[in-house]
C-alpha cells in the first residue's frame, strides 16, 4: 500500500511524517507543557527519533484493511511543522488491531505556541474527513484526558460525543488521570 497523499486545508498541509521531521517534532513532543495530556512524558531526542521511525515503519507496512499513519502538520504559508497527528486502526499493521477494520482512531498535538488559533480543529477536522472519505471509516474514536478541556471542546465542536469513561485507576499510561473515549459516526 502506498502512503497517503498530503491533505491541504486553508492554512495547513498534513503529510506523512518523515524521519527528517524529528527535530521539528521534538520541539513539542519534548515539551512538558505540550505533553501534559499525552500518553507519554516529554520525549528525549532518541525517544522521539525512535517514535518517528516506528510511525514511518508502520505507515509503510499498512494494508488496505489495517493501517497506522503519522502526519506532519505544517503551516501552508511557511512549511513549518507545528504539530503532528496520527490515524490508525492497528498499532502494528498489517496485523489486525483492537477495533474493527471499518473504524479508526485519531490523535493530534500542536506546539503550544500555536494554540488558540483554531489550527488544531482545522487539522483534526481534516484527518476525520480523510478517515471518512479516503479510508471509508465508519466510526472515528479519540481519547482525551478529562482535564484537557480545550481538546474536549475541539472534539465536541467536530461532532464527537462521549462514548466511554475511564477512571484514573484504569489509566495504563502512568498519568493517573481519568479520561474519555469520544466517537464520531459517519452516519449517526
Amino acid at each position: 500500500m502506498s502512503l497517503p497523499a498530503p491533505v491541504r486545508t486553508e492554512r495547513l498541509v498534513l503529510r506523512p511524517l518523515e524521519i527528517h521531521d524529528a527535530a521539528a517534532v521534538l520541539q513539542f513532543r519534548g515539551d512538558p507543557m505540550a505533553t501534559q495530556y499525552l500518553s507519554h512524558e516529554p520525549l528525549s531526542p532518541a525517544e522521539n527519533f525512535a517514535r518517528i521511525l516506528g510511525l514511518v515503519d508502520a505507515a509503510e507496512s499498512s494494508s488496505v484493511d489495517w493501517f497506522s499513519f503519522g502526519w506532519a502538520i505544517e503551516l501552508r504559508e511557511t512549511g513549518e511543522v507545528i504539530g503532528d497527528g496520527r490515524t490508525w486502526n492497528s498499532a502494528e499493521p498489517p496485523a489486525p488491531g483492537k477495533i474493527p477494520a471499518d473504524c479508526g482512531s485519531l490523535g493530534y498535538i500542536l506546539h503550544p505556541g500555536h494554540h488558540g488559533r483554531g489550527l488544531g480543529r482545522e487539522a483534526a477536522g481534516a484527518l476525520v474527513s480523510w478517515l471518512f472519505e479516503q479510508r471509508g471509516t465508519q466510526t472515528v474514536f479519540a481519547g482525551v484526558y478529562e482535564p484537557n478541556l480545550p481538546s474536549r471542546r475541539l472534539l465536541a465542536g467536530l461532532g464527537f460525543r462521549q462514548d466511554r469513561h475511564f477512571t484514573s485507576v484504569q489509566d495504563t499510561t502512568g498519568k493517573n488521570l481519568p479520561s474519555w473515549r469520544y466517537r464520531l459516526d459517519r452516519n449517526p
